[in-house]
């Protein structure tokens, strides 16, 4: 299956885009896709891309905060939008249950795409769910992102965190939103739209609050944590406790702006994760490094 990793020498070693016709391939794209449809992927990652970014957003957000990062990224790496169920197009679906019920069809939905070079990025609870559905490929001996990165992210071992916030009532937790810039203050005057945005909001949450990590074995690749200098959730220190998730490279660096620092200077940071992305395949490296 194209995106898999051959299975034995008996395969061609010829890339497969040259031994058909321009025809052919776009058929057998098509083909692919239609067969490895899934509605955790609003669209269909570039097979002909080198790098498979497959990116999860954060807890109340939809995949369309992703858009537009193709653009900037390059043609080199195909960005990837993960869509959970519960909103958007997926509204009339029921939210996950849970994060290791979430992770577990993740790996199955996913799981196509999976066999061809590719990194993982995930925003606050995005991160989470990116750094378990990796240790759950790893712990099952299946192939394991190149690269994780995650932004704006509290460690696995910290959920009470997360859990604190859940805890609070409607109209506090709509206003701890405003705070970190996830909403905007308007949204306080409409209390149809409120009610929505705060419940979608505490459901994601939730999968960060009531997880239970456990021992947790290091990941065998590397590990990004990025963070925005002005975040108020953030404190210093506090990107170092994801090394011990990994086995490989750490790096840790802090950014302008907020916890949504990615969507405050775009193109800024996605030449620098672009950057990190493609120079990690080129270079393997081990020990910590901090830019601030």
């Amino acid at each position: 299956m194209i995106g898999h990793d051959s299975p034995g020498p008996s395969r061609t070693t010829v890339p497969f885009p040259r031994v058909l016709d321009k025809v052919s391939w776009r058929s057998h794209m098509l083909t692919f896709a239609q067969a490895t449809r899934t509605p955790y992927l609003p669209q269909a990652p570039d097979l002909r891309a080198p790098l498979r970014l497959f990116c999860f957003h954060h807890a109340g957000g939809t995949a369309a905060v992703f858009s537009g990062w193709q653009r900037l990224i390059g043609d080199g790496i195909s960005v990837v939008p993960v869509q959970l169920p519960g909103r958007a197009e997926r509204s009339g679906e029921p939210r996950p249950g849970g994060l290791p019920e979430l992770v577990a069809r993740l790996d199955t939905e996913l799981d196509p795409w999976l066999g061809a070079p590719h990194a993982f990025y995930g925003h606050s609870v995005g991160g989470l769910v990116a750094h378990a559905l990796a240790r759950h490929r790893a712990a099952a001996a299946r192939s394991v992102p190149e690269r994780l990165v995650v932004g704006g992210c509290f460690a696995p071992h910290r959920p009470h965190v997360a859990r604190a916030v859940t805890e609070l009532g409607e109209r506090d937790l709509a206003r701890w939103l405003v705070r970190l810039g996830g909403v905007s203050a308007a949204l306080l005057e409409y209390p149809q739209w409120l009610r929505a945005a705060v419940a979608l909001t505490r459901d994601d949450l939730a999968l960060a609050a009531h997880a239970d990590p456990g021992p947790l074995d290091p990941l065998p690749c590397p590990v990004d944590v990025f963070t925005g200098e002005n975040d108020p959730q953030a404190r210093e220190g506090e990107p170092h406790e994801w090394a011990r998730y990994t086995s490989g490279e750490f790096c840790a660096r802090w950014f302008p702006g907020g916890h949504f620092f990615p969507w405050d200077a775009p193109a800024a940071f996605l030449d620098h994760l672009g950057a990190r992305l493609t120079a990690g395949r080129r270079t393997e490296r081990a020990g910590v490094a901090t830019a601030r």
